[in-house]
């Protein structure tokens, strides 16, 4: 007995010893040796597929002339018309195929399009669907093949190019990867199979175009069927499985990102992402895939690259849950659903002034540059007006990182950032710099867990599709709030990320539990000067501008019995936007403007210049009879295409690229957005500057000329570094070359006739 009983005793020890050591083991928080994600997320999602795209569309869109409807399960045509929905800003829908879903049709009203295209032939969606639409007055057009493959050429078809990306159909992840990139650089997208189709043979050898980039390895598109038909690969991307791929798309298309937000779409089941795929290329973000239950190690690498602030050391302790200092994402509602979510501090102040949110809340505007009032909860949103900084406005509701409030008889939305609460300390509202804009996520990241940490430089994650595609485990991991089990997810941080920064003005930074404790000194208020940062000037190199060849691979003569108008901006007592070093607008896009009329004239084109010298086209002289003058000169000409040359000017010197404008009041809308994007397109590639992307807007002569029309703004005059090339003579033929280029594309591949 007594042997049994020391026996008992020495296995306690044991199972004590044990104990204990389990507990110093998994009772260390992981993240102090791993690399937790720090991100505010959102989800997007509806009760099923079709509720998903509609959640999608509203989060996007308060309107749109143009709606594409696809069957709920038909991944195919939906993934490749991205591309084509981009450049027609046009939302993806989802239905069943037999009839309209009635959320889809109170969707359609609320969008109030001009036209739906189907995509699919009648065994997608059926003719009911046809009927039913024409029962709501809506004009509607079918884009359909004999199948997907024959589908995806003719959507290419609209989108006129140099380049391709060719993806396998008979699967979704790896288009779905090539998808937000096709969209953002309106790079068409067409499906083929592993033997590939003799219509995809076909359209090949039809564009021969000059940049082909495949999406997959070898187990999706294989290098003997590219051989076999002489398909010329420039780009190859293809991992070992499809994160992998997904993950050598995103880092591919790094250039081409402008948004600190990302998107995060299931890698196993299709539905919830197809409509997302627009919405992330409108915003310029990337689409990543992931596992359900876990972020795989290829797209995590990714997301920590991505951030610029790496979250406090207690973001996730070893169970997945929760620490106890940590709360949920910045709205403190981990599933991501801002509906019924009441008015909390933007600041990130963890006290809640009011838990109502009705209109006893006020609001301060801090944006330096005032703060736009918006019709809707979006960026894409109609301006109302802009409140001026220092304002104090009533804020009767919330919905996400929006203000609902009223100014000046005009009730709308209005972005929380830039609103200081009432009660708040100013110095937890950091004031937004002039010119400043929320990104079109309108989403402000706090971590409430570390008071004056600012972590919205990461950016937010948009989780498309509810917890059955996407889990709440992965959310939180996303959110730093959980580990991943994945051993290559736990390193130490990159080493861009830095490290968290210290309270900002007015926080508390921690005690030092050895220090003696000081009483607070009492001051009177001392008003510091702002500090002002000079910009960030990039150093000009010259010679880093090489000459382009404007007829590389173009036939001769190829614009022979075409009649264009060339418009260079401004001119004679119209200066135009001045540079910071006093060059003047006007004589920019005159030198651009001559040197296009000497590369139209040898491509056998007629063209109209409105101005050839430093002279306004009207006499006397007055900015509206300017105007007229020069929409006379294009209307009188009967020419085929107008083109206006101008440079782009914005308070913040920072402020780089490129733009293209149309006007949809123009009679020839659908012509002149598409010579957009082709000209857009050809002088973004040719010059290499940031794509601003297309813009509608109801500029005189882009609005009241008579054919195509668009209005070019070329480079910011007003950021040092585009100034200079502006100033360059070889830029400013590369930028004629580019125009000329993108012409060409126009006409080489004109709309279908409807």
């Amino acid at each position: 007995m007594r042997r049994e009983k020391e026996r008992d005793r020495g296995l306690k020890k044991v199972i004590l010893f044990a104990v204990i050591l389990f507990a110093l083991f998994w009772g260390h928080p992981l993240s102090a040796q791993a690399s937790p994600l720090a991100f505010s997320t959102q989800r997007l999602a509806g009760h099923d597929r079709i509720g998903t795209a509609l959640k999608i569309a509203q989060e996007g869109w308060t309107s749109a002339q143009t709606v594409i409807l696809c069957e709920e399960s038909d991944y195919a045509d939906s993934i490749a018309a991205t591309p084509y929905a981009v450049s027609l800003n046009a939302p993806i829908l989802l239905t069943a195929g037999s009839a309209l879903d009635p959320r889809v049709v109170a969707e359609l009203q609320r969008l109030k399009p001009q036209k739906v295209i189907l995509l699919g032939g009648s065994g997608c969606l059926q003719p009911t669907i046809e009927q039913e639409l024409s029962r709501l007055s809506l004009k509607w057009e079918r884009i359909g093949g004999a199948d997907r493959y024959e589908t995806s050429i003719l959507l290419a078809q609209r989108l006129p190019g140099d380049s391709l990306i060719l993806a396998n159909g008979d699967n979704f992840p790896d288009a779905l990867s090539a998808a937000s990139f096709a969209g953002i650089k309106q790079i068409p997208i067409v499906l083929t199979s592993k033997t590939f189709p003799a219509s995809v043979v076909k359209y090949y050898a039809q564009v021969h175009p000059q940049h082909l980039l495949v999406i997959g390895g070898e187990g999706a598109i294989p290098s003997a069927e590219l051989a076999k038909y002489n398909f010329r690969v420039e780009t190859r991307l293809g991992g070992q499985d499809r994160y992998d791929t997904n993950a050598q798309v995103v880092t591919y298309m790094q250039s081409a990102v402008q948004s600190n937000d990302l998107f995060l779409a299931s890698g196993l089941t299709f539905p919830d992402a197809i409509a997302g795929t627009v919405l992330a290329a409108k915003l310029k973000a990337p689409l990543l895939l992931t596992e359900s239950n876990d972020i795989p190690p290829a797209v995590y690498r990714l997301l920590r690259a991505h951030m610029k602030v790496a979250p406090p050391a207690s973001a996730a302790d070893s169970s997945g849950n929760p620490s106890a200092n940590t709360s949920g994402n910045a709205s403190g509602n981990t599933s991501g659903d801002t509906s019924g979510q009441t008015p909390h501090n933007p600041s990130g102040n963890t006290s809640n002034p009011d838990s109502g949110g009705n209109a006893a809340l006020q609001g301060t505007i801090n944006a330096a540059a005032g703060l736009n009032l918006r019709n809707a909860p979006s960026t894409t949103g109609k301006i109302l007006g802009v409140i001026p900084q220092g304002t104090v406005v009533g804020l009767s509701a919330r919905q996400g990182q929006w203000y609902e409030t009223a100014y000046q008889g005009s009730t709308g939305w209005i972005f929380s950032s830039y609103v200081t609460l009432a009660g708040s300390s100013s110095s937890d509202s950091t004031p937004a710099q002039p010119g400043t804009e929320p990104s079109a996520s309108g989403t402000a990241n706090k971590i409430n867990s570390a008071p004056g940490i600012d972590l919205s430089p990461n950016g937010t994650v948009y989780i498309l599709g509810g917890p059955g595609a996407i889990s709440l485990h992965a959310q939180n991991i996303i959110e730093g709030k959980a580990s991943s089990a994945y051993p290559e997810n736990l390193q130490a941080s990159p080493p861009q990320i830095t490290p968290p920064s210290p309270p900002a003005a007015g926080g508390t930074p921690p005690a030092d539990p050895g220090a003696p404790v000081t009483p607070p000194v009492v001051t009177s208020p001392v008003v510091t000067p702002p500090v002002v940062t000079p910009p960030v000037v990039t150093p000009y190199d010259p010679s880093k501008e090489i000459p382009v060849d404007p007829f590389q691979g173009i036939p001769a003569q190829a614009l022979s019995g075409k009649t264009i108008v060339v418009d260079p901006g401004h001119g004679g007592p119209d200066a135009g936007a001045v540079g910071p070093n006093h060059t003047y607008e006007k004589d920019n896009t005159l030198a651009i403007a001559l040197a296009l009329n000497t590369i139209l004239k040898k491509a056998g084109a007629k063209v109209v210049l409105t101005r050839d010298s430093d002279v306004s086209p009207a006499t006397p002289y007055s900015v509206m009879a300017d105007l007229q003058a020069r929409v006379d000169i294009a209307n009188q000409s009967h020419a085929d295409l107008f083109i206006s040359i101008h440079n782009n000017s914005f308070t913040n010197p920072d402020v780089q690229g490129t733009a293209t404008y149309f006007s949809s009041d123009n009679p020839k809308q659908n012509e002149s957005l598409q010579l957009a994007h082709c000209i857009q397109t050809a002088v973004v590639n040719t010059i290499h500057t940031k794509d601003r992307g297309i813009n509608d807007e109801a500029f005189y002569v882009i609005k009241h000329t008579t054919m195509p029309a668009v209005l070019l703004e070329v480079a910011f005059i007003s950021n040092p570094y585009e100034e200079a090339r502006l100033q360059n003579p070889i830029f400013r033929q590369n930028v004629a070359a580019g125009i000329f280029h993108g012409i060409y594309n126009y006409f080489k591949n004109p709309l279908p006739s409807d």
